[in-house]
């Protein structure tokens, strides 16, 4: 086989041109005691981060060239991994690809910074794209994105762009245990508007207990005190078949019944306690901010 080297040098020239020109928009965030992360504007004055890396309120970014200033955090999204970062000096916004883009197999580009300001790129291509899931903390990801490219430290956070230099979604290893994921496009912009429009973070249901899945339902292996789940009734050994009329398999199928809308809702709990059935109701409460 005969390889095309002018072809190769092509690409090769085409994909150093697109990390050059989302450049401008990619940032270091330095707020934690270990590796930093990046990210990027998403606004003028707003820059996307992974929440996770968020470690202190005293937040710096570190432009090209080592320009560093400070930051503050204008909004943050734990279950979502998400955060948005206020700056003074406005930056360039980097534009987000529309839902379609996101096609498997499609090269893609993870573009970050160091502290010191210089540019890291990693490429691959987007190795799955499947339909909405929920994270470990219960937050709704619009589609489930694996890029499939290392992420070296400081990576958390970064962008992923598409070969046109159009954002694709962020980079986090802080949704999964096991894998890296990218939260895309349409979730982000949920989420930012979320969170511009509600003073900084999103209400999520909460009921303030620990389960895990059992044969029929899921077991209820800790309440905390004085939570919802405590004040409707609930205990230690109940397994929770259904919440809010939908049936129970697992700690996720109760996740999914405690979205943002859900708060301050009453929800009839059917569980089953020394073997036979009980009916209870619960309210929901609202995810503490530091929960």
């Amino acid at each position: 086989m005969t390889i095309d080297s002018g072809a190769l040098v092509a690409l090769s020239n085409d994909l150093a041109a697109t990390v050059e020109r989302v450049a401008d928009g990619v940032v270091a965030v330095e707020a934690r005691s270990r590796i930093g992360s990046s990210g990027f504007f998403i606004r003028p004055d707003l820059i996307l981060t992974a929440d996770h890396a968020l470690e202190s309120d005293e937040v710096e970014i570190v432009r090209a060239g080592g320009t560093a200033e400070s930051a503050t955090i204008a909004g943050r999204d734990p279950s979502t991994d998400l955060a948005l970062l206020r700056v003074a000096s406005p930056g360039t916004p980097l534009e987000l690809a529309p839902p379609d883009a996101l096609r498997v197999g499609a090269i893609a580009l993870a573009v970050a910074r160091d502290d010191d300001g210089d540019l890291a790129a990693s490429m691959g291509v987007v190795s799955a794209v499947g339909g909405a899931w929920r994270t470990w903390q219960g937050g709704e990801i619009d589609r489930f994105v694996r890029p499939d490219l290392s992420l070296y430290p400081r990576f958390s956070g970064s962008p992923l762009v598409d070969v046109g230099g159009r954002v694709l979604g962020l980079n986090t290893g802080g949704l999964s245990r096991r894998q890296v994921v990218t939260v895309p496009g349409t979730t982000i912009q949920r989420v930012v508007d979320a969170l511009l429009t509600r003073g900084g973070r999103i209400p999520r249901g909460y009921l303030g207990v620990a389960l895990q899945a059992v044969e029929g339902g899921a077991i209820v292996l800790g309440v905390e005190p004085g939570s919802p789940a405590d004040r409707g009734g609930l205990i230690v050994g109940d397994i929770i078949a259904a919440i809010g009329g939908e049936r129970v398999e697992d700690a996720d199928d109760v996740h999914a019944q405690l979205g943002s809308g859900t708060v301050g809702t009453e929800l009839a709990v059917d569980v089953r306690r020394g073997g036979s059935p009980k009916s209870l109701r619960v309210t929901v409460g609202d995810r503490p901010a530091d929960d």
